[in-house]
């Protein structure tokens, strides 16, 4: 049995082994700034990122993660068109300005004018022609009282001495012609009048109100999506480009896999301008081997999920802080940043994960009960919950996990 010496790692640490050892400060609390990583080129100003999960993150979670400075990764576990439909609603959620708003052309009806508001949640619509040029503006109270679904947008719709303004207005600027004009939504228009843009109050509201919002260089929200690798994984992460996702999360039960290897190598190569975020794994070996592979994020952890049991069915894992810094000391100086993901119960936690290493923390149980959450609700002896499942679950893997 001499072979157990070289196969039996003895030291592995995970949260509830350590604590940080206090020591002189003089940085107070209103002066911390937790900006951070979350990929090579995607900042984030406070370290959470929700997970990939169908009871965690879909649309209402990722917007509102984003606007607190994180970002959220909408799960695969659904069609592609759904998935990039998910993305597309949250990088238009929020704009500094909307370089491509949705139109709808001189001729429709109402009804169409009405089915595109619910579509995307919007509460107007600029009227275009064929060649784009603007000639009105719809907006719900245009449509509040009608009751023919059938009239054309054109008889409803605002077409008199639209407020526009042009491409070089900031929007400060932006913002005072809103005011004086006492509108709410501003198209932009090159010198022949063809609608290239559109500046609303309320984007420029919640600006204001959420200063710290992870925001891409246009203003608008980020947005990460998670993929595996599947035969449709290619033509996934296609469709979730086009939707201008900001990262790409290749999320598998073990990263440090041939198949995920080759898959990354591919997405890099056909992507090069996306950031692809892999995971996940637990030794500093794997990390290596990822970034050799093109990674522009690590994602760390082998089954120290609270719903995960890959730990007690497969015999498979690393205590998740030794994990984190086995990791971190491989990432040391590429500029690469780790995720650690999954194991944390209480927020001190968190603070020992970025202490051994990790730019952000990946949660998925500690908001899995809120509003934004996608879980089903569920009311049980007058008390209110929310459904939560591991991605290896059954139940999830019958819905494509």
């Amino acid at each position: 049995m001499s072979f157990i010496a070289d196969k039996i790692v003895m030291d592995g640490l995970t949260f509830d082994d350590v604590l940080l050892i206090p020591a002189y400060s003089e940085v107070l609390p209103r002066n911390v700034n937790l900006t951070t990583k979350f990929s090579k080129n995607i900042e984030l100003k406070i370290p959470f990122v929700t997970a990939a999960m169908d009871t965690v993150t879909e649309t209402k979670m990722a917007i509102a993660i984003a606007r607190e400075g994180g970002i959220g990764v909408i799960h695969k576990n659904m069609s592609i068109k759904e998935q990039a439909k998910q993305v597309a609603t949250v990088k238009r959620a929020e704009n500094g300005m909307i370089y491509d708003p949705i139109t709808i052309k001189k001729g429709s009806t109402v009804r169409d004018a009405l089915t595109l508001m619910s579509e995307y949640k919007i509460g107007g619509i600029p009227v275009v022609d064929d060649n784009r040029t603007l000639v009105g503006i719809v907006t719900n109270r245009d449509l509040r009282f009608e009751k023919d679904m059938d009239k054309h947008i054109d008889e409803v719709m605002t077409k008199d001495n639209i407020i526009t303004t042009n491409q070089s207005t900031d929007l400060e600027s932006a913002a005072q012609i809103l005011q004086k004009y006492k509108i709410e939504k501003l198209p932009v228009v090159d010198k022949n009048g063809k609608l290239v843009g559109l500046v609303t109050y309320k984007d420029i509201t919640k600006a204001k109100d959420k200063p710290m919002a992870c925001k891409d260089t246009k203003g608008r929200l980020r947005v990460a999506a998670g993929v595996g690798i599947a035969s449709d994984t290619y033509e996934r992460m296609e469709a979730l480009v086009t939707a201008e996702v900001d990262a790409l999360v290749i999320d598998t039960a073990h990263g440090h896999h041939a198949d995920v290897i080759e898959v990354l190598r591919k997405a890099k190569k056909r992507f090069p301008n996306i950031d692809i975020v892999v995971g996940n794994i637990a030794t500093g070996e794997a990390a290596k081997t990822l970034i050799n592979a093109g990674a522009d994020g690590i994602k760390v952890g082998i089954g120290p999920g609270s719903i995960c049991t890959t730990r007690v069915v497969a015999g498979v894992g690393v205590p998740q802080l030794s994990a984190i810094y086995d990791v971190a000391k491989t990432l040391k100086g590429t500029g690469i940043p780790s995720i650690a993901d999954g194991g944390l119960r209480y927020s001190g936690d968190i603070v020992k994960a970025l202490a051994a290493g990790g730019y952000s923390v990946m949660i998925g149980s500690l908001v899995a009960g809120t509003e934004e959450s996608p879980g089903e609700t569920i009311i049980f002896n007058g008390r209110k919950f929310k459904s939560y499942r591991g991605m290896g679950s059954l139940e999830a893997m019958e819905n494509g996990s």
